[in-house]
């Protein structure tokens, strides 16, 4: 009874919202959100974050859920006013200088990102206690403990994993992580290793970890060959008008859960580097013009 009376208001709201498009005297667009979050919460989740990005450019898109944690997450759009192409971009001291002025902090780790499944962890606050930019070598993925080092990753189509695993004892986050995961990474289970990882560094229980996904190729667009059928099933490569479409998120969120991470902890922001090309790389839709989504995270 209570679901059919929330969703009878559910659908008021909306037909309301759609009035309030023709109506300024009524907040269309609110009422709409409003109206879906009863009927399906996720989709209207999906569409408000959408909605917002096309009438707020900015440089970098903080993520507001981690804050209660202590962490500042984000990633960058097309209008950050550093372009850089490739990970080395980051060791030349004029990028260094740019990317300092527009990026808060003092230390900062980037992933050299071969295309492999290696995890760093970051333990030893000594190694990285002065300021200035660090490479990894063979990593592409990284996890520390220490607060102020401010982790980096690249990428325009490949999947942006950022990891966050909750203190027992307080709302802080104790461990935070990002991760690199192109087809070769996903295939050598990256994410898997990540998590599995970042459980027995932090000693937090499967609950206490919380993820987000975030720019990537979309299975709409992510066009392979039928050969990445075997190492990763039908499910998530579809044929479609004879042509094969590689779900790149949903095989890590499998692998993820596979490896213990909870659904619910799990939220992908849904953003397509080409459906929203305008605001995000994608080197499948500009080629050797396309610039790099940095994606950052910090335990402040």
């Amino acid at each position: 009874m209570k679901k059919l009376l929330l969703a009878i208001l559910g659908v008021i709201c909306i037909l309301a919202g759609i009035a309030g498009i023709v109506l300024p005297i009524i907040p269309g667009w609110a009422l709409i959100f409003f109206g879906l979050s009863f009927i399906a919460p996720k989709l209207a989740e999906r569409l408000k974050r959408r909605f917002f990005r096309k009438f707020f450019k900015k440089d970098i898109i903080y993520l507001k859920e981690w804050e209660k944690f202590s962490v500042r997450a984000g990633f960058s759009t097309k209008h950050f006013p550093l372009i850089l192409k490739k990970t080395d971009d980051l060791a030349q001291p004029e990028n260094q200088r740019q990317f300092k002025q527009v990026v808060p902090g003092g230390s900062f780790v980037f992933l050299d990102q071969p295309h492999g499944s290696r995890v760093a962890v970051l333990e030893d606050g000594a190694k990285y206690a002065s300021a200035g930019f660090y490479q990894l070598p063979d990593a592409d993925g990284v996890l520390t403990n220490l607060a102020g080092l401010t982790l980096l990753a690249l990428t325009a189509d490949c999947l942006p994993i950022f990891l966050c695993a909750k203190s027992r004892h307080s709302e802080k986050a104790d461990w935070i992580g990002i991760v690199h995961a192109g087809w070769r990474g996903t295939k050598d289970r990256i994410a898997e290793t990540a998590f599995q990882t970042l459980l027995s560094k932090s000693k937090a229980s499967p609950a206490d970890i919380r993820i987000i996904f975030g720019p990537a190729i979309r299975k709409d667009h992510y066009e392979v060959g039928p050969e990445f059928r075997k190492p990763f099933g039908k499910k998530f490569v579809r044929k479609r008008k004879g042509r094969f479409y590689f779900d790149l998120a949903a095989q890590n969120r499998k692998q993820l859960m596979r490896a213990g991470a909870l659904d619910q902890n799990i939220l992908d922001l849904d953003i397509c580097t080409v459906c929203e090309n305008s605001d995000f790389y994608s080197f499948r839709k500009e080629q050797d013009s396309a610039g790099r989504i940095i994606s950052l995270i910090t335990k402040i």
